[in-house]
């Protein structure tokens, strides 16, 4: 009998009105047929449903263990009623790859990004929004995407020139 592998990483996401939120996936990898399979409470939108299929393929790629006879199932636990976006990836891999390894992700870790099919973690939007709430929830560790480190912001700055009675503003 083949064993029930689990794990679990920290998800960060923005809910539609601009707060950070941070909750988790969870994985179970469970003896099966090669599903994955994605528990939809919260409702997921497709791009989430591909990042879990991309997820599961980059970690049977990288542990170089075959999932053929397994199912993999995600689950989320986190605040909201539609979870959409593919910025759950990098977790859904981390998690999924612990899991194969019987290994725990740090519980003071939270990673942000898009998996792509090579196993490269891509941009994601709301750094901020989900730094804030990683800090708030005592995460020590908010990994980003390569490149996305550092934020630019551009402060508008208005110069006033009276002459007469006029005020110019450039």
């Amino acid at each position: 009998p083949q064993q029930v592998m689990q794990s679990s990483a920290y998800v960060a996401a923005v809910t539609s009105d601009g707060n950070g939120l941070i909750g988790t996936v969870d994985v179970e990898i469970n003896p099966g047929r090669g599903r994955v399979l994605i528990n939809t409470n919260p409702f997921l939108e497709p791009d989430t449903q591909y990042s879990a299929e991309t997820a599961a393929a980059v970690a049977e790629n990288y542990t170089k263990k075959s999932l053929d006879d397994r199912d993999v199932i995600y689950s989320f636990a986190i605040d909201g009623q539609v979870l959409g976006g593919p910025s759950a990836g990098a977790a859904m891999a981390i998690a999924t790859i612990a899991a194969i390894e019987g290994k725990e992700v740090r519980s003071d870790v939270a990673i942000t990004g898009t998996i792509e099919q090579d196993g490269s973690v891509g941009f994601v939007g709301g750094i901020v929004e989900k730094m804030e709430a990683a800090a708030q929830k005592g995460v020590k560790l908010f990994l980003v995407p390569n490149g996305q480190s550092q934020l630019t912001t551009y402060e508008r700055v208005v110069e006033e020139q009276r002459r007469g009675g006029f005020v110019f503003q450039r």
